[in-house]
């Protein structure tokens, strides 16, 4: 495979992975916004049923960034084409 090619492949294959993480990035805001709006009600619930929320009820997500991206590496010397499909829900 000549330089250029291999250089046109993995500027492509990178920019599938770009779109795909600022989808996914997407996807996790949207996330984030309807967990705290079911927090919020699940609050106003249990205040309208007389229970009060202790710190016991409370659930706490903690998310963390993987940003050591330095270990993924892609192979492509044996790799024609790499294909990505989207998952159907």
């Amino acid at each position: 495979m000549s330089e250029k090619r291999v250089l046109r492949k993995l500027n492509k294959l990178a920019s599938r992975i770009y779109s795909k993480i600022e989808s996914v990035r997407d996807e996790m805001d949207d996330l984030e916004i309807e967990f705290e709006l079911l927090q919020r009600q699940i609050k106003k619930l249990q205040a309208k049923a007389g229970n009060k929320v202790t710190a016991s009820d409370e659930v706490e997500v903690i998310m963390e960034v993987d940003e050591d991206n330095d270990d993924d590496e892609i192979d492509l010397e044996n790799t024609s084409a790499v294909n990505i499909t989207p998952k159907k829900f």
